[in-house]
């Protein structure tokens, strides 16, 4: 049975070095998602309103998460094995997420 997954923004950032060397003028942290939203995912689907950048490179751990399953052995990385911190691919200005299996299983 699968849990749903709770997607939480820590952080938005702008890597003000790159930035400056390739960004736009007036370049700022992402537009789409602020610090404190929060998504959830069934495990299969993407949440709506989440970005697809974001989505992409985290979406085998949401499964993973969903299915019961830990993203590492236990003790290796998180303090708690059944969350796991991830960011978007934007180099520029990264989202910083928090993914957590929620609920009881089903």
């Amino acid at each position: 049975m699968n849990r749903n997954v709770r997607i939480t923004v820590l952080k938005s950032a702008v890597d003000e070095e790159l930035a400056e060397r390739y960004a736009i003028p007036g370049f700022e942290a992402c537009p789409f998602h602020q610090p404190g939203q929060s998504f959830v995912s069934d495990g299969t689907q993407k949440p709506e309103g989440l970005c697809e950048y974001a989505w992409l490179p985290m979406r085998e751990m949401v499964a993973q998460l969903s299915r019961g399953e830990l993203l590492q052995p236990r003790g290796t990385w998180m303090v708690d094995d059944d969350k796991g911190v991830f960011t978007c691919v934007d180099g520029l200005r990264p989202v910083i997420m928090l993914i957590e299996a929620i609920g009881d299983e089903r």
